[in-house]
């Protein structure tokens, strides 16, 4: 019996109960995507919303393993990459002792310890086999697509430069899920195999995610798209020269080249406020990027100040106004690395380097040594939006905001687990 239909016979044997756990995973790591939204204002006054899919979730994973389906072995890589999440946990515990932004602190450590904790472990507990993987890419693409939709009666109209939101969250927001929605279809759920009338939903909601990709007016998400599209075809070249890719990312290829060639006819009228920020940026007249690298200044002479051990957790802003936090409750240097070296010093950044080039090693290593076109397409999908959730994690977003790139560090650490025991009969 082949390995896919191992995978379909395993999703229909799956109970209900079970098998929601990877869509409710999904709606919590997204839920301040969404949450904001005031026609969710019923559920968001009576109960927060990512701690009520943080609780269904757990829920799922408690369920799972009463019933003794939480039987896969937990991969050595990850209890490594664990173990530097947990020492990352105390660094941040032990920044709280020499801050003087102790409310603002306190209150940052612990949504990383329950909320950016469970989206690390949640990944592992839950995501643990190729189908609960398809399950959770089918979750957050969908959520994306919705956003995108939601979107279009936002979109300011052709010409027009302004900003286009989702369900009440911000423009980054929309890009970032745009994104990974997109990455999500191209680089797993159409080359694993799909039904035509499955491929042609998938394709709909692949022009709705690029263009609230583009049309929200966010650049580090589009960069980082970009990139990552280069990384995904990068990784698909097999036997370097000649060059040889398969059918399927030659298609793509010629697809991204058609609408590469359309969005630089069109951009200007259709996307309107990428391409103005686009042509501030270039000539240097940006304030925001300007702002930026100003936070990026300020928080690498914060970080001289106290090497070691950083300046203490939730600091930055206090250190950068000289007022209180509560005041600039926003004010974080906009990259995770420069945010754990100024605000807890060497060792965290370190760790959390260490915990970045564990992950794509492993990602990297099970790319080179798959041996059939089903590890190869998961491997290099883990990769791509791996990379896509890094780079955003340089420019945007603190330690918090940034959860999914914890989420993809743990599946990564854990990627030959969604393919090995499917080839082998499951």
């Amino acid at each position: 019996m082949s390995a896919r239909t191992h995978i379909l016979k395993r999703e229909l044997q799956t109970p209900l109960f079970g098998a929601v756990g990877e869509w409710l995973f999904a709606l919590f790591l997204f839920a301040g995507y969404y949450k904001a939204d005031h026609r969710l204002a019923f559920i968001q006054s009576h109960i927060d919303i990512t701690l009520l899919f943080l609780a269904l979730s757990f829920a799922v994973f408690l369920y799972r393993w009463l019933r003794n389906e939480f039987a896969h072995k937990i991969p050595r890589d990850f209890i490594i990459v664990a173990a530097l999440f947990l020492l990352l946990e105390a660094c941040l515990l032990g920044g709280l002792l020499h801050t003087q932004s102790t409310e603002y602190g306190s209150d940052k450590v612990m949504r990383f310890i329950f909320l950016t904790g469970w989206a690390f472990f949640g990944a592992t507990f839950l995501i643990t086999d190729f189908s609960s993987l398809k399950r959770f890419s089918w979750a957050f693409v969908v959520i994306s697509a919705v956003m995108a939709s939601d979107a279009l009666s936002n979109y300011p109209g052709l010409g027009q430069v302004s900003f286009t939101t989702a369900f009440g969250s911000n423009y980054i927001a929309l890009a970032r899920a745009g994104g990974l929605g997109l990455l999500a279809i191209a680089g797993f759920l159409i080359p694993v195999g799909q039904r035509p009338s499955v491929k042609i939903c998938l394709g709909v909601m692949a022009v709705l995610q690029l263009g609230a990709a583009l049309s929200a007016g966010a650049r580090g998400p589009v960069i980082s798209l970009v990139l990552s599209s280069l990384l995904f075809f990068l990784l698909s070249v097999r036997g370097f020269p000649p060059v040889r890719m398969d059918r399927f990312v030659w298609r793509l290829a010629i697809m991204a080249c058609f609408i590469a060639v359309v969005l630089a006819i069109t951009a200007q009228d259709l996307f309107p406020t990428l391409i103005f920020r686009t042509h501030l940026a270039l000539a240097r007249v940006d304030t925001s990027v300007e702002t930026r690298l100003a936070l990026y200044r300020a928080a690498i002479e914060l970080w001289a100040t106290s090497p070691l051990w950083g300046i203490g957790v939730g600091e930055f802003g206090v250190a950068l106004v000289e007022e209180d936090i509560r005041l600039y409750p926003h004010l974080y240097p906009h990259n995770i690395i420069l945010e754990l070296g100024a605000e807890t010093g060497l060792l965290s950044a370190l760790i959390f380097l260490t915990m970045i080039g564990l992950a794509f090693y492993k990602g990297f290593i099970c790319l080179l040594c798959s041996q059939s076109g089903l590890s190869k397409i998961v491997a290099r999908y883990l990769i791509v939006v791996g990379c896509f959730a890094l780079l955003n994690s340089m420019v945007s977003g603190d330690i918090n905001d940034n959860r999914v790139l914890f989420t993809l560090v743990a599946l990564l650490t854990a990627t030959d687990r969604f393919w090995k025991h499917e080839l082998k009969g499951g």
